[in-house]
This record gives structure tokens, sequence and C-alpha cells, in this order.
């Protein structure tokens, strides 16, 4: 028994560390890996895409100052993500970001289109413990209240306090994410505007 659960924990955090890889690759097949979480959309009227693809090496390759860009010509698709040096004081969240850039030529420029993506193990994660969390106290108040617990004051307050328990770790669950949320996602466009100004600049010199 005890091995079975050893290797279930052991199966389950190999499972999310090779999401967590997946989701870093910079290829082709990767770059549309993740749950989409928001989306921003961008017309250039002075950009091409030959002088977008000009701003990448032969490898399709793009070093910025605060991450890394690589472009998938076949596909019309980008991927864009931050970097994480070693000793660094920037602190990694649960919920890290990439950006899957999507671009369309059209008659006044070109269109890009970036789709936030989280690991997918992030988000069900998340979603499982709010379920079980937010659900947990519902089904006790329920519980209580069909067994007639509420008979006396020390019930009640019980009962109330259990409440305000879970209301608070519901609630201190959804500022963790607010907030890590804000900090990868400024990560993210950080990278994503450098990435703009280099394509720009390409194209203003051409």
């Amino acid at each position: 028994m005890i091995l079975a659960g050893a290797f279930a924990i052991v199966l389950f955090v190999g499972l999310i560390v090779g999401d967590w890889m997946y989701f870093a690759r910079l290829s082709s097949d990767a770059s549309r890996y993740g749950y989409g979480i928001g989306r921003v959309q961008d017309q250039f009227t002075a950009l091409t895409v030959p002088q977008l693809l000009r701003t990448f090496d032969q490898n399709g390759f793009l070093s910025l100052p605060h991450g890394v860009a690589r472009v998938f010509p076949e596909a019309n698709r980008m991927v864009i993500r931050p970097t994480h040096r070693l000793f660094s004081l920037r602190f990694r969240t649960a919920w890290p970001l990439k950006g899957s850039i999507e671009w369309a030529p059209e008659p006044e420029g070109l269109k890009l289109v970036c789709t936030k993506r989280v690991p997918w193990s992030s988000s069900i994660l998340t979603f499982l413990w709010f379920s079980l969390v937010g659900f947990g106290t519902l089904g006790f108040v329920i519980t209580y209240l069909l067994q007639g617990e509420l008979d006396s004051l020390g019930s009640v307050l019980l009962g109330i306090g259990v409440t305000g328990v879970g209301m608070i770790v519901v609630a201190f669950g959804m500022l963790t994410i607010t907030v890590a949320y804000r900090i990868e996602n400024t990560r993210l466009m950080q990278v994503y505007t450098e990435l703009r100004d280099v394509a720009l600049k390409s194209g203003g010199t051409a």
C-alpha cells in the first residue's frame, strides 16, 4: 500500500514536471500548448511579414533583454516567453505565462494576435483546489443544516466559524492567483513589447 502511494506521488509529480517542460519548449508543436487565459491584439501599418522575419536568426530565434522568441513561418506563428536566470531575484510563480502569437497579413499592414497561455497542470490543479474548498465548505453547511445542529449557540458559532474559515481560504487563494497573474503578465508583456519594438525598428530601417 505504501509502495503504491509512493508510486502515485512520483507519477503525479512527474506529470506536472513533464507538463511544465513541454510548456516551456520553443517548438512548433508546443507553441500552442497550454490553457489560453487572455489575448492581446495589435495592428501594424508599417510592418510586413518579410520585415518581421528578418528580426530572427537563421534558426528562427530572437534573444530579447527579458525573454526569448521563436518564429515558425510555415505556421504564421511565433512564441515568446520570459527567461528566468539562475540566482535571479525574480521568483517564479506556479502560473507561468507564455505568448503564442499568430499573424495575418492585411491590406493596411500586419495583424498580430497574442494568446496568453498557462500550463495545463497549473490550471487544472487550481480548478480542483477551488472546487475542493468551495464545494467542501458548501457541503458542510448543507449537512450541518440538515442534521439540525443549530440548536445551541455553540453549534451556531461552530457553523459560522467553519464557514468563515472556508471563505477566508477561498479569498486568500483568489488573492494569491491575482497577484501571481499580475506578476507573470507584467513579465510576458515586457517581452511582447520588446519584440514589438524590435520588429517595428526593423520595419523602419528596411
